[in-house]
């Protein structure tokens, strides 16, 4: 039932900030990936911020690799910055990322990506980034134990 409002988000949102979540793919990578979105596994999972008129304005996901890492990545709208949504929907990947025995998440963003990578370092004690390559920055976020996480996302 979201894929019209998170199209709209989308839309919104400036090409600086798509080619920064997906990494210069462009538009059509970004509406591949809302089809992920709407349609949820065991291995990609979704969260969405609502504003009280149910307009979506962030997405958070929760994705498993064949390899094992689990990465999160995130998407707010440009208008929405520095408001909590980032925070908030981390709260809720937390949860889900806890009760399946995930321990940390990987997120990838480009090396200039300055404004990502503090929140990403941000978000708990203990997190790190590390230059990997290709223009790339890997922060390794590890999650709080599963009773704070839930006490967290209740508050």
């Amino acid at each position: 039932d979201d894929l019209a409002a998170l199209a709209a988000m989308t839309a919104r949102a400036s090409d600086d900030t798509l080619w920064r979540r997906f990494h210069g793919a462009g538009r059509r990578v970004a509406e591949r990936e809302l089809d992920r979105i709407v349609h949820p596994t065991d291995a990609h999972r979704s969260w969405v911020a609502l504003s009280p008129d149910g307009t979506i304005h962030g997405t958070a996901t929760l994705a498993s690799g064949r390899d094992g890492t689990v990465e999160a990545a995130f998407l707010v709208e440009d208008d929405w910055f520095r408001r909590g949504i980032g925070r908030t929907l981390f709260a809720a990947l937390a949860v889900e990322a806890r009760r399946s025995g995930v321990t940390e998440v990987v997120a990838r963003v480009q090396a200039d990506n300055e404004r990502a990578i503090r929140f990403l370092r941000g978000l708990r004690a203990g997190a790190r980034a590390t230059f990997v390559g290709d223009g790339e920055v890997e922060v390794v976020v590890p999650m709080p134990r599963a009773e704070h996480a839930v006490s967290r996302s209740a508050a």
